[in-house]
């Protein structure tokens, strides 16, 4: 007879004697040892506060970009030498909820519920990660930088396209900055960069358990096998990252494009009251079309909700403020010459819909030097709770007003529905610019956190045609809502790689910054400068600038992201493999106190 005793010291062995034939059975979910173990919480601690920092100084404003290669060792260290999988899982996911909770405070000054709630969906993602890696790792021995990379990548896909989606924070976004690193987006998309750079990371730590592991003479030799295979796989592919990259940024495919003006605000948004009128935002952006006129641009971008006003035809006759709005910004498209372009709300009356009274829209309206009716986009990829609060039709509506009344902009009594209608389409636009007779161009323009979705430029980019759609992208944004801070240069950091992907230059016009220019290289120019002691662009003003047109149509384009699917799709194999290891360790274990029972 097994006595209970020995069976846990067999358990702990990874072995089990047969009671009938007293020979070893190797118990298939036994990890291995990967060259040394941490049991105690200060050493787990450590590790996960040595991510927190590292991660948290990758990302713009501070962008030291060489630490994304190494932000996420400790982490690894942490997931593959913890004897303990549950404190894995814990501290993976504290390190996920503290990680947005710092780097995203910003949200804090549009919703304080929201902010924490978001970070802990984020959150969410880091112990579904470790489960996976440390499976495969510790008991298929597979090298991290031939795993990690796939999981990474592919938990990035989710976090863009699960409830809405909120794709901030790829470890690709920290490279905006560095030309070279991200030209395989074309191909790839942000994903792609995000993968090279979690495959480094990975590299690093296998190097990490080789060298604890050689030192302690534990299976030193298959250690060093699989780090020497790790670093060939880390260099060949920075090496391709920046061969590729070279490349692309020396070829001769970009022309100048139309001179663009784009104006840029700096008033703040507030969930209650406003410390600056409509009026006096109307007069401040109306003077600043007035100076930019000296430089003849060929287009004014203003950005999202510059100020309140409705400027569709079929309630602005309705607003005094609307039609004086309205009169203003196509009086200076006809007599300049140029379009303007600039954010507005929509609404359209239905009287005679029993759920709904008037249907609204995050719109934005393109003015015409013909003096014609102006063009609309309306916002298709609306913000969950910024935008647009879910269940609201349906048999679910008891969700939606539970929701509703959470949400700080349902008014006092929580009962006012401020929930925004998706527009119906991509829709492009089409230009002839002064500056250039005889050439005309097309464009879209992505609103606010459009721009950070892949799928929505891509949309304006490809839609269902055979060819490129557009010639470049105009980016219009209120990001005021977030008080003046980190989160401006972060979203222009993310822009960068919708240019890259698609090979489109991007103007952006953004209340509060960063508004610019981006070529289809990525090469970010032209910048609307604020106050020069901050880290970050701020303040009223403008930039005139010619921006970029590229004849490229990329891969990505074509495509999508078919990389990251990919990768996703490894992830559930990974997962897949773990379960089934669970499942014949189970029966296994059944098997054996069946046996022992016998005895």
């Amino acid at each position: 007879m097994v006595t209970v005793a020995e069976r846990k010291r067999a358990k702990r062995r990874g072995t089990i004697r047969n009671a009938s034939a007293q020979t070893p059975v190797k118990r298939s979910f036994v990890p291995a040892d990967p060259g040394f173990t941490l049991a105690s919480h200060g050493a787990l601690i450590g590790l996960g506060l040595g991510t927190l920092l590292v991660k948290s100084l990758i990302y713009a404003p501070i962008s030291w970009w060489p630490l994304t290669f190494v932000c996420l060792v400790p982490w690894l260290i942490l997931i593959g030498a913890s004897s303990h999988a549950p404190r894995v899982y814990l501290y993976s996911f504290l390190i996920g909820f503290a990680f947005h909770l710092i780097n995203m405070r910003w949200m804090y000054a549009a919703t304080g519920l929201g902010y924490v709630v978001l970070s802990a969906w984020q959150a969410v993602y880091f112990p579904l990660v470790a489960l996976a890696v440390r499976h495969v790792v510790r008991r298929r021995r597979w090298p991290l930088a031939f795993v990690f990379p796939f999981v990474w990548t592919g938990s990035e896909l989710l976090r863009a396209i699960v409830l809405s989606g909120f794709p901030w924070f790829f470890l690709s976004h920290s490279l905006y900055g560095v030309q070279t690193l991200i030209q395989i987006s074309d191909v790839v998309g942000a994903y792609g960069v995000s993968f090279v750079a979690a495959l480094v990371n990975g590299a690093v730590a296998d190097g990490v358990f080789a060298y604890v592991a050689h030192r302690r003479g534990a299976a030193a030799a298959d250690a060093l096998r699989r780090t020497r295979r790790s670093w060939i796989a880390a260099v060949a592919s920075l090496a391709m990252l920046i061969v590729y990259g070279q490349i692309q940024l020396h070829r001769d495919t970009t022309r100048e494009g139309p001179k663009i003006a784009v104006i840029q605000g700096d008033f703040l948004s507030l969930v209650r009251g406003d410390p600056v009128s409509n009026a006096e935002k109307k007069r401040i952006y109306l003077a600043m079309m007035d100076a930019a006129a000296a430089e003849d641009p060929d287009l004014y971008l203003l950005p999202e909700s510059p100020w309140a006003m409705y400027l569709n035809p079929e309630v602005r006759d309705f607003f005094p403020f609307a039609r004086q709005s309205f009169a203003g910004l196509q009086g200076r498209a006809t007599r300049d010459a140029a379009y303007v372009v600039t954010g507005s709300g929509s609404m359209i009356e239905t009287p005679h819909d029993l759920a709904v009274k008037a249907r609204t829209y995050n719109s934005a309206t393109i003015f015409r030097p013909d003096g014609s009716e102006p063009g609309r986009y309306d916002k298709v990829h609306l913000v969950y709770f910024g935008e647009v609060v879910p269940f609201r039709f349906g048999r679910l509506r008891f969700l939606y007003r539970w929701l509703n009344r959470l949400m700080p902009f349902s008014g006092e009594n929580g009962s006012d529905e401020y929930s925004l209608f998706p527009g119906d389409g991509f829709h492009r636009f089409e230009m002839s610019p002064r500056s250039q007779p005889g050439r005309s161009y097309h464009f879209g323009i992505p609103i606010c956190y459009e721009d950070v979705m892949p799928y929505v430029s891509r949309e304006f980019v490809a839609g269902e045609g055979e060819g490129k759609q557009v010639d470049f992208l105009l980016n219009i944004s209120n990001d005021g809502w977030f008080g003046r801070g980190h989160q401006q240069p972060q979203h222009l950091a993310i822009c960068v790689f919708r240019a890259v992907e698609n090979r489109v230059g991007i103007a952006r016009a953004v209340n509060t910054g960063v508004s610019a220019m981006i070529e289809p290289s990525g090469r970010v120019h032209d910048v609307v400068r604020g106050d020069p002691s901050t880290p970050w662009p701020g303040a009223c003003g403008y930039s005139v600038a010619r921006l970029g047109v590229d004849s490229r149509f990329t891969l990505y384009s074509r495509y999508g992201d078919w990389f990251a699917w990919l990768c996703a799709g490894v992830w559930l194999l990974f997962f897949g493999d773990y379960w089934v290891a669970r499942v014949r360790a189970a029966a296994h274990e059944g098997d054996e106190s069946a046996v022992a029972s016998a005895g």
